[in-house]
């Protein structure tokens, strides 16, 4: 019997551990500290960071890999060279608008940047949440670019999501798109009706200004065709793809775009700093889900974009961020 008791007061001891540290006042203080900082997290996630727009700058050099173009030697053991000339584009990628009323703020910015001197400016799908969101597709472009602006669309153009499309749909892959795309002609004649060329599979060349742009409507583009756009480039041309989601980037790899701008990451939304974004909802490891990445002779520039569906627009770490690229095409000077 007393082994018995001896074994107990161990278990004893510590069931009486528990009633002690819910009575103690320092548990409760970091307890409401911690629901306090948490709180404190989501408010600022969910009302401040979305709306902390950025203008963002990024510099590229494409086409020739080279600085110099050798020539055939001059006998005495040395090469002539031939200078390369770098031709500047300025292009200002715009993506992920999600547009819905009400919008104030993401408008003002958008019309503010946009008022400057840009070469192109080209918007990267992902336009629209809703059929509220027309009525600012006139108001996007403070003033034309010298070369055009250019848009492409997005799954949410295309898409009505519900929130069951978007939790359930992330594990249950059949669920994941609604049933039904809407149509989305209103889109694409507001993006007209604001001066945006929108590409659907196509593309447009600018010979004289040596830029050929070739624009991917979502969800894709059939390899061979897309080939096939990108070879009537001229030679020389900055070759520039426009698309949507990260998907299938080889095709424009292997096309060899010099080039290519896209969106639908967001950034990952949440990035935990050491870690990176939880998500990037796309084939991107966590390290390309923003910003410039390389993949073979092809530069790729994935934007954070301006928004997100307004049901989960929460930021942590990942601003929403609009960019200048400034493009250094080498061709050579007689071109």
């Amino acid at each position: 019997m007393i082994e018995l008791q001896e074994a107990l007061r161990p278990t004893a001891r510590r069931a009486g551990v528990l009633p002690r540290v819910l009575k103690s006042k320092s548990t409760w203080v970091a307890a409401a500290s911690l629901c306090a900082a948490g709180a404190a997290a989501y408010y600022y996630a969910r009302k401040i960071e979305p709306k902390k727009y950025k203008l963002e700058t990024v510099r590229v050099i494409t086409g020739d890999g080279n600085a110099w173009r050798g020539r055939e030697g001059n006998g005495k053991g040395s090469r002539s060279e031939e200078r390369i000339e770098r031709k500047l584009f300025r292009i200002l990628h715009l993506s992920d608008l999600h547009l819905a009323k009400p919008e104030s703020d993401k408008i003002d910015f958008i019309r503010k940047i946009t008022d400057a001197d840009f070469d192109l400016i080209v918007l990267t799908g992902d336009v629209f949440e809703d059929h509220s969101g027309l009525e600012y597709a006139e108001r996007l472009l403070s003033r034309r670019p010298r070369l055009g602006a250019y848009a492409v669309l997005g799954n949410h153009d295309y898409y009505d999501y519900t929130m069951f499309n978007k939790i359930v749909g992330r594990m249950i892959r059949k669920f994941r798109h609604p049933k039904e795309k809407r149509d989305v002609t209103p889109f694409v004649e507001a993006l007209q009706m604001g001066g945006f060329d929108v590409l659907r599979n196509e593309s447009r060349c600018l010979k004289e200004h040596g830029l050929h742009i070739v624009g991917i409507d979502y969800p894709g583009i059939d390899e061979y065709e897309l080939q096939r756009l990108a070879a009537q480039a001229p030679e020389h041309h900055l070759k520039l793809c426009l698309f949507h989601m990260p998907k299938r980037l080889h095709y424009i790899t292997n096309a060899r775009m010099h080039l290519a701008l896209g969106g639908h990451t967001h950034g990952g939304q949440v990035r935990i700093p050491g870690v990176g974004p939880l998500i990037t909802d796309s084939e991107l490891g966590r390290h390309e889900a923003s910003g410039l990445i390389r993949k073979g002779d092809t530069a790729f520039h994935i934007s954070r974009g301006l928004g997100a569906d307004p049901r989960s627009n929460i930021r942590f770490f990942c601003p929403p961020a609009a960019t200048i690229i400034e493009v250094h095409h080498q061709m050579p000077r007689s071109v």
